[in-house]
């Protein structure tokens, strides 16, 4: 849902679910108990290859034109993530 490059957390959705007590206000007039998420550290989480559709690791191989890419290694394709 959201990035923060400072901290180096993501905010995932239905992921790290916490209760927060909230007072009454105009917006909630009941007030009460409010589930929402939390961030996350990146290096706990996966990439999902867009091919076999699985989480796991990758592996970086040095293409032709001298580029880095990220490989998946359960079945070998190319992972491209949008920024």
């Amino acid at each position: 849902l959201k990035t923060y490059p400072k901290t180096e957390k993501i905010l995932v959705e239905g992921v790290r679910l916490i209760k927060r007590h909230t007072r009454p206000t105009t917006k909630n007039p009941q007030g009460g108990i409010v589930e929402k998420e939390a961030p996350i550290h990146v290096s706990n989480v996966l990439v999902v290859c867009p091919k076999c559709n699985k989480t796991g690791r990758i592996k970086h191989k040095i293409l032709e034109t001298g580029k880095s890419a990220r490989i998946c290694r359960s079945c070998g394709e190319m992972v491209v993530t949008s920024a």
